[in-house]
């Protein structure tokens, strides 16, 4: 426990790209509608290609840092520029993270309690956590998987008999329409977290099985995904659905057994606090670990970070319209920054080590 290995990467993988997905689905499905589960399937080939290929360049020039990485395909200042790039769509998803879990909490389940004090009781917390380190980070992450892992089982299967397969269907009744494409990109771009654990590739010792570990984190998170996604249609249909805010938090609603099991808050509000947290603190290390690569170590950037994410994620947690409306522009924004830009990115540095190996053979 005290070495961060190819297994935590993996479940790092899963802490990361799971929650966005799940918590706020409408924001692709009123785009994707009843091929939703359709477009995540695509999306998650994309996603599983879009990893392997990433790690693989790195593990065929032995080279798995980040900041260097950027710096060798583009030159020290343009390089620099985009990790600069990269250490603000790391802050956004650190707001995003407080916001959303904030704003669910006080919309679904403590509607008298205000955003500012659910922001209090998660944004210190989470800074306690990263002070103290990768340890203590990598415990919590083992810990909170897999207690939001049993708690999503458990709901799945409470959740069974509410479910109607026919709502999946017809499908593509309209042909394929622009809203698929847009929906496929969104999913894409939330799936983009992925790339948030990049900077924790310098921490692994032993890179050997770092391909294995990583896919089958992945790989796990589509699965739950496509379970989630196709459960939350079957449950209420799209057009439901879409009227929604947070639809996984209202299908647990409909849990009542024995007259003494009533709704499943427990489960749900595990899955909700539990997620955010795993990956706030996942991305604020990740933020912390590249800034020490660009060599900024100063003992005062967590707290200032910290306040700045409050009062940033205070103001968008507040108003429930400015919030949603801001997670759509979040979805694309991820795309870019998260997938489009390191693939083109690593691709430059693929093919510039490549030529200078060539060069040194002849």
């Amino acid at each position: 426990m005290d070495k961060f290995t190819s297994k935590h990467l993996g479940i790092f993988i899963v802490a990361t790209t799971v929650v966005s997905l799940k918590t706020y689905p409408t924001v692709y499905t009123r785009n994707g509608m009843r091929e939703s589960w359709i477009a995540m399937i695509l999306a998650s080939i994309l996603i599983l290609l879009y990893l392997i290929y990433i790690i693989k360049i790195c593990k065929n020039h032995n080279n798995y840092n980040l900041y260097q990485i950027y710096c060798t395909a583009l030159g020290k200042g343009l390089g620099k520029f985009f990790i600069v790039l990269f250490l603000f769509s790391l802050f956004i998803t650190l707001i995003e993270a407080a916001a959303v879990e904030a704003n669910a909490m006080h919309t679904n389940m403590l509607v008298e309690t205000p955003v500012w004090y659910f922001l209090i009781f998660f944004i210190f917390p989470t800074l306690y956590t990263v002070k103290k380190g990768l340890v203590p980070i990598i415990i919590v992450t083992l810990i909170g998987i897999a207690l939001v892992t049993i708690s999503g089982i458990n709901l799945a299967i409470l959740t069974a008999k509410e479910k109607h397969i026919a709502y999946l269907l017809p499908i593509f009744e309209q042909g394929l329409t622009k809203g698929f494409l847009l929906c496929i990109l969104q999913i894409l771009g939330l799936y983009g977290s992925v790339t948030i654990v990049f900077p924790y590739l310098t921490e692994i010792k032993d890179n050997r099985k770092l391909l294995k570990y990583s896919a089958l984190g992945l790989l796990f998170v589509i699965q739950m995904q496509l379970v989630s996604l196709t459960g939350l249609i079957q449950t209420f249909d799209i057009e439901i659905i879409n009227e929604m805010v947070y639809p996984n938090l209202l299908q647990t609603q409909l849990v009542t057994y024995f007259r003494y099991l009533e709704a499943g808050e427990l489960f749900v509000m595990l899955q909700v606090i539990g997620g955010w947290y795993l990956k706030y603190v996942i991305t604020f290390y990740a933020l912390l670990i590249i800034l020490e690569d660009m060599g900024i170590r100063k003992k005062w950037v967590p707290y200032f970070i910290t306040v700045v994410v409050g009062l940033c994620a205070y103001l968008t947690a507040n108003n429930l319209f400015v919030l949603f409306r801001l997670l759509d522009y979040y979805t694309y924004f991820s795309l870019v920054s998260f997938v489009i830009i390191p693939v083109f990115i690593f691709t430059v540095f693929d093919a510039k080590k490549r030529r200078h190996k060539s060069c040194l053979l002849l």
